[in-house]
């Protein structure tokens, strides 16, 4: 009786162990991508590193750990363990792309950093799948940088080919051109405000008269010589200006780039008169920087208009041409494709259906000021379907409630 009783003292801490093993989450591909998604690239390093460790064979293993290595900045552990990869898989156009965009000095600085070899492994990666989306992105650029401007058109037109681009983008993209006065020059935030729209203008030539310009891209030379040879914006600097300008601290101690100096130029250039293309801002841009435009702006849904004491009135017009023709179910379904492995375009791109919400509740608003109940009920029920459709779910309930009950008090008391 007590040796049973013994060996069951020492059987019950082993179970104990036991049971504590087995709670644990077992490393998995599948676990480490999903810490990936959700951003959490620390947390997920390690998971890859042990699945290499496990299995050093696996091609799948090796290549996430690539992309891991290098959007923390582990550049060289990427290139090295992406061409591991190839090995494994010669044909893999993902780890074609990786090596490809930890090499481009346009990405930031590194001392192997080289734009042949950049070239070469997105030639490299679109030939093995020309379906990937992710190396056509960075040709988009590239061949900005390179001169190469049908190239520019083939990627934006391989990108919505293969998938990459969704329906939702591609409608988002399509309300920001609709409703912008003609020949606008358009600066946009990143790359769900500016893919869409210029794939639009490449595969249905719509709204081709407007020069859609990246802000931060402006900061390259090569960009701003794009926007001005083969969209027309007004750049107002020649080559030789172009090639001797460098980064300086104005009056104030502000840095000012390349994109600054372009942008003040221009809203200088409005205000004296001497442009004559209307200057619009996407509602995408950093607020901190249409903060200090705000009296010179004036609101229509997807976009601000420069225009001299506008004081942020808004232009309910717009705002109208820009939703009519639209449905809710337009801007429903994912708005980042599953073959999509930028965990920032995964996590975030699908708040900026807010901005098309927000533009349906404004004009109700407008509406409801100007006693047309019925008009603002219609847009009122558009924006609640929408707002409860769309992939990031609701967030104007309250709003939209508001709303709703101001229509039923001007429809009693008229």
């Amino acid at each position: 009786m007590r040796h049973a009783r013994f060996t069951l003292m020492l059987i019950t801490p082993f179970l104990i162990l036991l049971q504590g093993c087995s709670g644990r989450q077992p490393v998995t591909l599948d676990r480490a991508k999903a810490l990936y998604y959700q951003n959490e690239l620390e947390q997920a390093l390690p998971l890859f590193e042990q699945l290499v460790e496990q299995d050093s064979k696996s091609y799948d293993n090796r290549v996430w750990l690539a992309e891991t290595y290098r959007r923390l900045g582990k550049k060289e552990q990427a290139v090295r363990t992406a061409r591991i990869a190839l090995e494994l898989n010669p044909r893999s156009s993902f780890a074609h792309t990786v090596i490809a965009e930890a090499s481009n000095p346009v990405l930031g600085e590194w001392w192997l950093a080289n734009s042949d070899t950049t070239w070469v492994h997105l030639m490299d990666a679109v030939a093995c799948d020309s379906t990937d989306g992710h190396p056509w992105l960075v040709i988009w650029g590239e061949a900005m940088h390179r001169g190469q401007y049908p190239l520019v058109g083939k990627a934006l037109r391989n990108i919505v080919e293969s998938g990459f681009l969704t329906k939702a983008p591609l409608s988002y993209g399509r309300w920001m051109l609709k409703a912008l006065p003609k020949n606008a020059l358009l600066l946009t935030n990143g790359d769900m405000d500016t893919y869409p729209p210029c794939a639009l203008q490449e595969i249905e030539g719509f709204r081709k008269d407007v020069a859609i310009v990246n802000r931060g891209t402006l900061e390259t030379k090569w960009h701003a010589r794009y926007v001005r040879d083969a969209r027309g914006a007004p750049i107002p600097f020649n080559d030789k200006q172009l090639d001797e300008f460098s980064v300086y601290r104005d009056s104030g101690g502000n840095i000012v780039t390349l994109s600054d100096e372009i942008v003040r130029t221009w809203l200088q250039q409005k205000a004296a008169g001497s442009l004559d293309r209307p200057l619009c801002f996407a509602v995408t841009l950093d607020p901190e920087f249409l903060g200090g435009l705000r009296n010179d702006l004036r609101c229509a849904g997807a976009f601000y208009e420069w225009r001299k004491g506008a004081v942020n009135a808004p232009d309910t017009l717009a705002m109208h041409t820009s939703l009519e023709g639209f449905r809710p179910a337009d801007f429903s379904g994912p708005w980042v494709s599953d073959r999509d492995r930028s965990p920032i375009r995964r996590l975030y791109t699908k708040n900026i259906v807010r901005n098309v919400t927000e533009t349906a509740i404004a004009y109700a608003a407008s509406l409801i000021a100007s006693k047309r109940s019925h008009a603002a009920e219609r847009w009122i029920a558009w924006a609640e379907e929408l707002d409860r459709s769309a992939e990031l779910g609701p967030v104007f309930t309250e709003r939209i409630a508001v709303a709703k009950a101001r229509i039923t008090e001007k429809q009693a008391s008229q």
